[in-house]
């Protein structure tokens, strides 16, 4: 297990040096990390939401990473898919 722990940070580090490498900056990594993190912040406040209101109706919406980071990077088509995943269970 801390093989793969190690190996995704040399992987990241060396994905970082070589967005640093091309003098992009810190101001603008921090700003796509910013604006990601936000993005899975909302993502997991919007499964959580969906998730109280529909348990009254016995459907389980399912908060995990998984699902968060389907709706982060896909957005409005995440969300369809996590809805068809969710009514299909």
């Amino acid at each position: 297990m801390t093989t793969y722990i190690a190996i995704g940070v040399v992987c990241a580090l060396l994905f970082l040096g070589i967005l640093i490498g091309r003098k992009v900056g810190f101001g603008v990594v921090f700003e796509k990390l910013a604006i990601l993190w936000f993005k899975l912040a909302c993502s997991f406040a919007l499964l959580y939401i969906a998730h109280i209101i529909v348990d009254g109706y016995d459907i389980v919406v399912p908060v995990n990473l998984f699902s968060a980071l389907t709706i982060t990077i896909l957005g409005i088509p995440g969300v369809l898919c996590i809805g068809v995943l969710t009514v299909l269970q």
